[in-house]
């Protein structure tokens, strides 16, 4: 009997903690929490959408850069080429100087 008067007794005090219990607590509480996240979230979206802004800025200035390596090998190949055709004609200038020498030379004996 004893056992069922505490069950009953326990039974009471958890009526009567229910009966006082304040929701509206919990829901102002829950309500800050969400417009804490709220604050949160939109805070994030900003810095996400400065961080993708500046991405974008980033992809583009690779891109110039590319541009610019590209054309300053394009021009590097061009100069050497130029380079090789003059050290050509100069070959063949000397060839033909040589030529001319013993050209001369023959002609002097």
């Amino acid at each position: 009997m004893k056992s069922f008067q505490e069950k009953e007794k326990k039974l009471y005090e958890l009526l009567n903690k229910l009966n006082n219990f304040d929701v509206s607590q919990i829901q102002n509480k829950d309500q800050l929490e969400i417009e804490t996240l709220r604050g949160h979230k939109n805070q994030l979206e900003i810095e996400k959408n400065n961080l993708e802004e500046k991405y974008q800025n980033l992809v583009k200035e690779l891109e110039s850069a590319q541009n610019k390596i590209e054309n300053l090998e394009n021009s590097k190949k061009k100069d050497q080429k130029k380079q090789n055709e003059f050290n050509q004609k100069i070959d063949e200038l000397n060839q033909e100087t040589e030529y001319l020498i013993e050209e001369i030379d023959k002609w002097q004996m």
